[in-house]
């Protein structure tokens, strides 16, 4: 059946869902995610850099996230392509040990001193639950609080056991947590971002009976530092342990995990994402006294052994430092951001923006209240039609060549006019191709 309908988008798309709950692994890749109606290309063929080839052979410049913000390297990149082949080569799975384990975890104690011990896994949400297993395994206590978004696991939705609600500034709104069991009510305690009368009302109060406090450093700004250390003083007050969840914020601003340019020190933190280049993997660096509970709890895969994420890995981070790649990101964000700025002030629309550099993402405010799922809609619609792929959100690449962000400019200039002028006319929502777009994954602001 696939070969009949690949070179058929939507008619792909619609047998994709019948036999593949969702279509997609991501809730983030869902076509419906960005334009729904069979009209995203949805599947691709190869792609290298910062381009993409659909199953028509057809070429896109991506300027959404590039592999959900994994590919800061770009596509495909050589030095990482050349260890891969390597891996594959030599075997990338055997009954025993890849060295690579211990040069990439000698690597990571190296760049973060304040940690003992480091283990390995391959996705950032199965990272996360084993820093929450740690924690509760060292201090015996079942609580958690939580600032950020921190995967799928049903110790992570059992915020909303309570009401569907708890997780609106942390995930998705109205998310409901069915097949998670109610005996996890009441585990998970979610607070806001940067707010101190959120330590003072709900971290302060639970802080002595809880495992952890898990936040991610940055998302939408960077966290402040004064009340990172706050929340530092009152684990230390009341044995409880900080988590760092850098899955997304890592090697963006640094080589390294954000918290090293906030200044303050968790006592566990995991990576993942980005730490490869796309390739799976993801880790955690802690304290040895949390750490050693691995051999106390049960915590074990057997593809979490396998050699091609920790060589690509040890690639990835030392391109990374060599080109200063940090530093490049954050000049491609600031570039990105005026592009978008000065697309507003010419169309005479009115933007906000947010996001850290690397991570930045946009909002047009037009005439008609609420219309921003229509607006954002017919961007990415419109943009598609300049062979781009686009969203709300341009995470950096070291690939974004000055060509090709002129290419960007001059599409966005376009079509933030064209949105200008049909909401002027309330003619917006008319110029849609298809269904106005999901809206998902609120994030902190």
């Amino acid at each position: 059946m696939f070969k009949k309908l690949k070179k058929n988008n939507k008619k792909l798309q619609n047998y994709a869902h019948k036999i593949i709950p969702g279509l997609s692994g991501l809730l983030g890749k869902r076509p419906e995610m960005y334009l729904p109606g069979g009209y995203w290309p949805t599947y691709y063929s190869k792609a290298k850099g910062i381009h993409i080839w659909d199953l028509k052979g057809k070429k896109y410049s991506d300027f959404t996230m590039l592999g959900i913000g994994s590919c800061v390297l770009g596509y495909a990149d050589n030095e990482i392509n050349e260890v891969a082949k390597k891996v594959i080569s030599e075997g990338p799975l055997t009954t025993l040990n890849p060295p690579e384990e211990i040069l990439l975890a000698e690597k990571l104690l190296n760049i973060h001193n304040w940690a003992d011990q480091v283990k390995f896994a391959r996705t950032g949400g199965e990272m996360v639950a084993v820093a929450i297993r740690l924690a509760r395994s060292y201090t015996k206590r079942e609580k958690i609080l939580i600032c950020g978004y921190h995967g799928w696991h049903d110790w992570y939705l059992a915020t909303n056991i309570n009401g569907d609600k708890n997780l609106n500034n942390h995930l998705l709104p109205g998310l409901e947590p069915k097949g998670v069991p109610r005996g996890l009510q009441n585990t998970v305690i979610p607070f806001n971002f940067n707010k101190c009368e959120d330590i003072t009302n709900i971290v302060r109060k639970y802080a002595s009976e809880s495992a952890a406090i898990i936040v991610e450093p940055a998302r939408n700004t960077l966290a402040c530092r004064l009340w990172l250390e706050t929340l530092r003083s009152i684990c230390d007050k009341n044995g409880c342990v900080l988590i760092f969840d850098e899955i997304t914020c890592g090697w963006r601003n640094d080589t390294s995990g954000i918290h090293k340019e906030l200044g303050v020190n968790p006592d566990l933190a995991t990576f993942g994402k980005t730490m490869a280049n796309g390739i799976p993997m993801s880790a955690i660096i802690g304290k040895k006294e949390i750490m050693e509970e691995a051999k106390n709890t049960f915590i074990s895969s057997t593809n979490w052994t396998e050699r091609m994420g920790p060589a690509c890995s040890l690639a990835f981070i030392e391109k990374h430092k060599r080109l200063n790649l940090g530093k490049t990101l954050k000049t491609k964000g600031e570039k990105i951001r005026k592009i978008w700025t000065d697309a507003a002030a010419n169309a005479g629309l009115e933007i906000s923006l947010s996001g850290i550099l690397p991570l930045s993402s946009f909002k047009i405010e037009t005439k008609i209240k609420n219309e921003w799922p229509v607006t954002i809609t017919y961007f990415i619609q419109e943009m598609l039609k300049e062979n781009i792929l686009a969203s709300d959100r341009c995470y950096s690449n070291y690939c974004q060549t000055d060509k090709e962000l002129a290419k960007y400019k001059k599409a966005c200039q376009k079509i933030f006019k064209k949105i200008s002028f049909l909401s002027n006319k309330n003619k917006l929502k008319d110029s849609l191709n298809g269904p106005v777009k999901q809206m998902g994954f609120k994030r902190l602001n």
